[in-house]
């Protein structure tokens, strides 16, 4: 706290705790007058250096608890908006449109057990080669990522031979584009082949969620 020398009114600072140890009296730095201080004053400035820092701390709280109200209400636009994206066409064609400019990707939720193969055929190739074409459909609410779609061949006696699996850029027609997302109630044909694709006397067709 400071105190004023009554003599030379000089002002300088002094710590409360010496003040108290001496009985409220204070030399004067300049004149080297010795004055006493009540030390009411003391309790008065201690108290209010005590609701200054009450008030400080109740400032910092305030703006803490807005600033994480700021940042829920802004996850919630965010998740509505990302949902509201996922079903509404206009939204979502705006959405891949500012993405295409930016040169990103929006990673649509899923995809999830409601996308299903709902056809799909063996058709033997040249050279012990095999193709798997059939179509997958998407009967939820909401436009899904496209899924990885694995192939597990398998001999006479339920072995597994070879395990293969296929991105969306492998699978999907010319016409279609993975970034696009899985349009809901649509049916969209697929083509597996590779190399490894082999004829083999069981195929089993999976989907799996890409990581």
């Amino acid at each position: 706290m400071e105190v004023t020398c009554p003599r030379c009114e000089s002002t300088f600072a002094v710590e409360p705790r010496a003040l108290r140890q001496h009985q409220g009296l204070v030399r004067c730095t300049v004149c080297q007058q010795v004055f006493r201080v009540e030390l009411a004053a003391l309790a008065t400035s201690a108290e209010d250096g005590s609701s200054g820092s009450r008030w400080g701390r109740r400032l910092l709280l305030t703006l803490i608890a807005l600033l994480v109200l700021v940042l829920i209400v802004q996850v919630l636009w965010w998740t509505r908006s990302y949902a509201y994206a996922a079903t509404s066409t206009p939204v979502r064609q705006a959405l891949l449109s500012a993405a295409a400019r930016l040169d990103v990707q929006i990673p649509w939720p899923g995809p999830n057990r409601e996308i299903r193969i709902v056809q799909s055929s063996v058709e033997p190739l040249p050279d012990r080669l095999a193709e798997i074409r059939g179509k997958i459909r998407n009967d939820a609410h909401l436009v899904q990522a496209y899924p990885v779609i694995q192939v597990t061949l398998s001999n006479s006696y339920g072995g597994t031979i070879a395990r293969l699996e296929f991105q969306p850029s492998e699978y999907l027609g010319p016409d279609r584009h993975a970034a696009d997302g899985f349009v809901p109630g649509e049916d969209v044909s697929f083509l597996l082949r590779s190399p490894k694709l082999v004829a083999a006397p069981g195929y089993q067709v999976t989907l799996l969620s890409r990581p």
